[in-house]
């Protein structure tokens, strides 16, 4: 009886036991299956809106202060006096420095047309003069020769000449002077005149019907150039002296563009 009871008693702990942990099982299971936060729902952003109409113009803002006044050169130092006038001189120079580029470059394509008188291509016999020196004939006028031209000591006057025959009928432009290599003679202003018979020659002249004349050399050795206002077409081209330093002597040379 005593140990009937003891086995009852037992199984009843047992079912009671387990009823508990059934109950603790239970509970955890539940406490898994309901989570503490709930996640967040998923979201995406749409295309972006239209842009709007643009704004009005905003009000014109204040004016401002006034500048300083100007100021007098005569109220410079003379520093500033001076770098004025180097700005003003820097200018000019510019302007002249164009100029003389645009002139040495209408020299550079003058000098790729010469005539022939300083290759030799017109010959010695077709070079004339109204008188010469000794040796020094029409001929020896050759630019940047080693002779030159030397006109008479009863001729050394106004109207002295040195003439070309070109045996055709050509076109000339303009005409390139230098003066004597190994003295101080040149020829400073002249006359051009042409024609197809030497005998009936006539001067280049300005738009009033004046026979031109042009300026020649200040030197021994440099080129001088004079482009004609017009174009000449002949076959005779003389070169008539108008002044010149100490004694006429001087070297020429045509050209044909």
């Amino acid at each position: 009886m005593a140990l009937f009871i003891r086995v009852q008693s037992f199984f009843i702990f047992l079912v009671f036991v387990t009823s508990v942990q059934g109950q603790g099982e239970q509970i955890c299971l539940n406490l898994q299956r309901e989570p503490l936060e709930r996640p967040l729902p998923v979201t995406h952003q749409g295309p972006p809106g239209r842009r709007g109409p643009q704004g009005a113009i905003g009000p014109q803002g204040t004016r401002g202060n006034p500048g300083p006044p100007g100021q007098c050169v005569c109220d410079l130092s003379e520093v500033e006096q001076l770098r004025e006038r180097l700005n003003d001189v820097s200018g000019r120079y510019e302007r002249v420095e164009h100029i003389i580029r645009n002139v040495m470059d209408h020299i550079g394509r003058v000098e790729a047309c010469p005539l022939g008188i300083k290759s030799g291509r017109v010959q010695d016999a077709d070079m004339t003069s109204s008188s010469m020196w000794s040796s020094h004939a029409a001929h020896r006028g050759r630019l940047d020769g080693s002779g030159y031209w030397i006109a008479s000591n009863r001729n050394h006057k106004r109207g002295a000449w040195i003439q070309v025959d070109m045996k055709v009928t050509t076109t000339l432009t303009g005409v390139v002077t230098q003066g004597r290599s190994d003295a101080n003679h040149w020829v400073t202003r002249y006359k051009i005149s042409f024609g197809n018979f030497a005998d009936d020659l006539e001067f280049i002249q300005d738009d009033d019907g004046n026979d031109m004349i042009f300026e020649g050399n200040t030197d021994s050795n440099s080129h001088v150039l004079n482009i004609f206002p017009q174009p000449i077409t002949a076959r005779y081209v003389r070169f008539v002296v108008w002044n010149f330093s100490t004694l006429i002597s001087m070297r020429i040379e045509y050209v044909t563009c």
